[in-house]
């Protein structure tokens, strides 16, 4: 009863937030994923999620999911301190615990609670609990942000109760450390382009993107108004995975200024843009 009455109004502050307000924009702030290694013989790890934010937010949506090859499902999780004294924090899984969704209010009604500002700093704000099949004898799991109809997209929303800001999320990852072997990954079947990482960064970040067959490649950044500033990569490129490094310059050799910037792939059909975030 309880998690169906705080499921309603999660969804009701979900769709009711940004049509109160506005999205905001300004400094980003960000959810930052953790990394962690799984010791031999144990099934269970808690993987840290921190929070970094440039105001005050009283609210929290974070929809979350793990891919890997084998079993593996998210169990639960532990909210650190600085969440405690917050009127609800809460998760739900779905589509077999490979799935979940992150809730959190500050205030409900009643006695008031502090909010949760980390003045840009990276703060944990909880834990999640991935728990690995037995047939998994090397593991690689990757912990990344989702959006759906139902749950939306990650977002924080503002003590004034008007707005709220769409975090960047930056990934997080699960190993093996029982000194087994990581399968290779097999070749991909579709072009993909992944989110960068780290982001936000300063000064390099990596750009990651796979092609299941040899074809035409172009990968770009551009400027917040649309202009091309660095060509990173053109040409024939083989089947596979590939990774880029951005330094943070454009095509003159200069250091750009912080702000948000894009980068965009194009492989015969397909075409894919993604944002970044710059910070000195």
């Amino acid at each position: 009863m309880r998690q169906g009455l705080l499921l309603g109004m999660a969804m009701v502050l979900c769709l009711s937030l940004p049509a109160m307000g506005a999205i905001v924009s300004g400094p980003a702030d960000s959810v930052i994923i953790g990394n962690a290694v799984i010791a031999a013989g144990q099934n269970q790890i808690a993987i840290p999620v921190y929070f970094v934010t440039q105001g005050e937010i009283t609210f929290y949506n974070l929809p979350l999911k793990v891919e890997s090859p084998y079993e593996v499902q998210i169990v639960g999780y532990s909210v650190n301190s600085s969440l405690k004294d917050w009127d609800d924090n809460w998760q739900g899984t779905i589509s077999d615990g490979r799935e979940s969704n992150q809730l959190g209010f500050c205030d409900l009604g009643g006695e008031n609670n502090p909010t949760f500002n980390t003045n840009g700093h990276r703060v944990e704000a909880f834990q999640i609990l991935i728990q690995l099949g037995d047939n998994a004898t090397a593991e690689n799991v990757l912990v990344s942000a989702r959006t759906d109809d139902r749950n939306g997209a990650p977002l924080f929303g503002y003590a004034d109760g008007l707005t709220g800001q769409n975090p960047v999320v930056v990934n997080g990852t699960l190993s093996r450390g029982d000194g087994g072997t990581i399968e290779a990954p097999s070749m991909p079947t579709a072009v993909s382009l992944a989110q960068n990482y780290p982001n936000p960064f300063n000064p390099t970040t990596d750009i990651s993107y796979a092609l299941p067959d040899a074809r035409e490649v172009k990968l770009s950044i551009f400027n917040v108004l649309g202009q091309e500033i660095r060509n990173l990569a053109q040409g024939t490129q083989e089947a596979g995975y590939h990774k880029v490094t951005w330094d943070g310059k454009n095509a003159n050799g200069q250091a750009v200024p912080s702000g948000a910037y894009f980068y965009r792939l194009e492989a015969g059909d397909y075409a894919q843009s993604m944002k970044m975030i710059l910070l000195k």
